[in-house]
């Protein structure tokens, strides 16, 4: 078996730089040392979305595992090119294994916690739903954890510095018989396996694809141009406030962010107003903000209680909304007509969104402001900065450009993740993703892998 990484050990800007894809619709957030997000990490990978390096993407991820829930997999008639072809109890067999062998606290025994069940109970009444995701105290990073392990084993060469720029296929372009590797410094290499998996991001594997096109012209997978479509992320705005209310008070230790590892909530409309309302899936985490001295000083001046979780005396929270983003095929990636630095096409991102979207968000946000007030959760103050989809940030969470589908008419891969067309070529990424409600993706990508190791496997053993 052979690993094949763009990146090296160490972060290479130069290797980074192939990351650069040219914008024709909304704009992701792009490398910023003084970038909000990822204050944690070294400056040159601040705010950056895809890392090419050893450990890829991990290298900067915060560490949060979360399931999907098994209403996630459903069609919804109001959502067009909704549900997937695969259910939630064929993935959470992996889910359980995956947070067994890294270790992650146990989701399903959380959700059956007493407190759980009560708050869950109290906040059904006004139409509001929660889940919990897992936060790790040390997010997982693929080449710290595994790096050595993968080194030692006698049947895996990793291959670092090797950018593929594409797959080659037999006589019948339905084999592909080769993989075409380049480097920065001039060196290449080709590879050849009786299995190829893409385990890249959505923009990277609908780029190898598309560029793969020597023999097809619109590359590979792509014979009804639906390689690089039904593009989504998860819009986020990230500077609004709750001033709890006294539900928010009661159930406090529940809504921290700290100490890691932990068990944290987030909140949602429930099933049957999404439904009645022909809304998204949009969620909302809270996230404590302590008192300073002198609002402490102030409140003890005032004689007001102090409002505490188990790290200190609460002043608000701290209010991310994350928003679904329905699938369209306008929302796209394809190859643009600049060449990167290996003389490859780079990436054009057509990041777009509908009415849909910007009505469901508007109404969503009306409904569990009201509803919050109403279950006594607290107030949002929203101020000059209220969430709008042209200002609001992605999550890194690039997902669906070659989605799964029952027919090659409706994706790009099977219910197996095997490319339409092909029969030995597999992608493991969110780029299969036919719907991306607002969670990371990472735990449902960990499942879907396991799930196509584990076909791989059962289909080795039935041919030999």
């Amino acid at each position: 078996m052979i690993l094949i990484e763009s990146g090296r050990d160490q972060f290479e800007p130069s290797i980074q730089a192939l990351n650069d894809v040219i914008f024709a619709g909304k704009r992701h957030r792009e490398l910023n040392p003084n970038s909000y997000y990822h204050q944690y990490l070294p400056p040159e990978l601040r705010g950056v979305s895809r890392v090419r390096q050893f450990g890829g993407t991990s290298n900067v991820w915060t560490g949060k595992w979360k399931y999907l829930q098994s209403s996630d997999f459903e069609a919804r008639p109001w959502v067009d090119n909704s549900g997937w072809p695969i259910s939630f109890t064929d993935l959470l067999e992996h889910y359980r294994s995956a947070g067994k062998d890294y270790g992650f606290g146990d989701l399903e025994a959380e959700a059956m916690r007493p407190e759980i069940v009560a708050l869950r109970a109290k906040i059904a009444a006004h139409g509001l739903k929660m889940s919990s995701f897992y936060w790790e105290e040390t997010p997982t990073r693929t080449a710290v954890r595994f790096g050595e392990e993968m080194r030692r084993l006698k049947n895996l060469q990793v291959v670092l510095g090797a950018t593929v720029t594409e797959l080659k296929l037999d006589d019948s372009c339905q084999r592909v018989t080769a993989i075409s590797c380049s480097s920065l410094e001039g060196r290449e290499l080709i590879v050849e396996g009786e299995t190829v998996i893409l385990a890249a991001g959505a923009f990277e594997t609908a780029r190898i694809l598309l560029a793969s096109n020597s023999q097809l012209p619109d590359g590979i997978g792509n014979a009804h141009d639906l390689v690089g479509r039904f593009y989504t992320d998860h819009p986020k705005h990230h500077t609004g406030s709750l001033r709890p209310g006294s539900l928010a008070q009661e159930y406090a230790q529940e809504l921290q962010y700290a100490p890691k590892p932990r068990f944290c909530i987030c909140f949602a409309l429930d099933d049957v107003t999404q439904q009645e309302q022909k809304l998204l899936e949009h969620v909302l985490y809270l996230q404590p903000i302590y008192e300073k001295p002198l609002e402490r000083l102030w409140r003890n001046f005032r004689g007001r209680p102090a409002y505490r979780d188990d790290n200190d005396s609460i002043s608000t929270y701290r209010v991310k909304f994350v928003t679904e983003q329905a699938p369209h095929k306008g929302s796209r990636v394809k190859l643009a007509k600049e060449p990167d630095k290996l003389g490859k096409k780079k990436l054009e991102v057509d990041w777009c969104f509908t009415d849909q979207d910007r009505q469901s968000m508007e109404k969503t946000i009306k409904l569990l402001t009201h509803r919050f007030a109403e279950a006594k959760l607290g107030t949002f103050e929203f101020g000059d900065d209220p969430p709008n989809l042209e200002t609001m940030t992605d999550a890194a969470h690039q997902m669906g450009t070659t989605r799964m589908g029952n027919r090659p008419e409706e994706g790009v891969v099977d219910t197996n993740c095997r490319v339409f067309g092909t029969e030995n070529l597999y992608v493991a990424s969110s780029a299969v993703f036919p719907t991306g409600p607002s969670y990371s993706p990472t735990f449902t990508i960990l499942a879907l892998a396991r799930r196509l190791g584990q076909h791989l496997l059962q289909t080795t053993l039935v041919n030999k």
